[in-house]
């Protein structure tokens, strides 16, 4: 455990400098995100073959390389061309190489989709809303980490029924509704500070002049950003299951890979994009 903590101030106090350098160079950021994507694919492809896949790496390298490049010349229309030309790439080598089973071909574009398909809308929210991409991007990690964070303690305080036992054992119901509140108090966090105070100025603007609204839909946010980031933590869960793992990596000591670290932050993007298009 106190390994396990340790690791989770030191991976929060990253965080907070990678914002801080980041709120003056989005570019900066992006480069982050895409470091944290690229590790995270090694990892997802490391496990498949771990798991005695024949996935193969070219159309993943290929997203790698390419993926900056053409969101930043051609934004999401980029995007779509770059994962099109990976999937063909895909059933290309499917196709001409013999030893690779069905699983194999679905292993390899899976190893691209997560966790790239999914982090690369972060590209978009640093420069597509008013709220602000230090803003979204903050919320979008800050939100899971909250639900993380108060669902072990209050989990591990009370135990009682698990959540799914037969995905992840040590999940409790408790652990799940103190995640929830976990995050709605992170929204509120957020909401004092950024839209009701302003105390932090980076270049956040509202999506209305009503205060209550406001303070309403911040909850609403965090609410839904609960039971996301749970359902994201439950699908790698199963994902380690499937593939007889028990983390997807190393690299923070207590915490597994970049993997294991992504995993609900990674569904809280994908949410709060679709929030944030609505609201601006």
């Amino acid at each position: 455990m106190l390994k396990r903590a340790i690791t989770a101030i030191v991976l929060v106090g990253l965080v907070v400098l990678m914002l801080y350098f980041g709120a003056t160079n989005y570019i900066f950021l992006d480069v982050l995100i895409m470091a944290f994507a690229l590790v995270g694919s090694y990892e997802m492809y490391h496990s498949f073959r771990k798991a005695g896949y024949i996935n193969n790496c070219i159309p993943v390298i290929f997203v790698c390389l390419a993926i900056y490049p053409l969101w930043h010349f051609f934004g999401l229309t980029g995007l779509a061309m770059l994962f099109g030309v990976a999937i063909i790439l895909s059933l290309t080598v499917f196709t001409f190489k013999s030893e690779m089973e069905m699983k194999d071909l679905m292993a390899t574009v899976f190893t691209f989709v997560y966790p790239y398909g999914l982090l690369a809308v972060a590209f978009s929210m640093t420069s597509t809303f008013a709220c602000g991409g230090i803003f979204a991007v903050s919320f979008a990690i800050f939100l899971p980490v909250f639900a993380d964070s108060f669902a072990y303690l209050v989990g591990s305080t009370i135990k009682g029924p698990k959540l799914c036992p037969s995905i992840s054992p040590k999940k409790t119901i408790a652990g799940a509704v103190g995640g929830e509140l976990g995050s709605i108090i992170c929204a509120v966090v957020f909401f004092l500070l950024f839209d009701y105070y302003g105390v932090i100025n980076v270049g956040y603007t509202s999506f209305t002049a009503d205060k209550g609204l406001a303070a309403g839909i911040f909850v609403l946010l965090g609410a839904l950003g609960g039971v996301i980031a749970e359902i994201g933590d439950l699908a790698a869960s199963r994902i380690k299951r499937a593939l007889e793992i028990k983390d997807f990596g190393n690299i923070f000591p207590g915490h597994g890979g970049v993997l294991d670290r992504l995993d609900s932050i990674m569904f809280t993007l994908i949410m709060l994009y679709i929030a944030f298009t609505f609201m601006y």
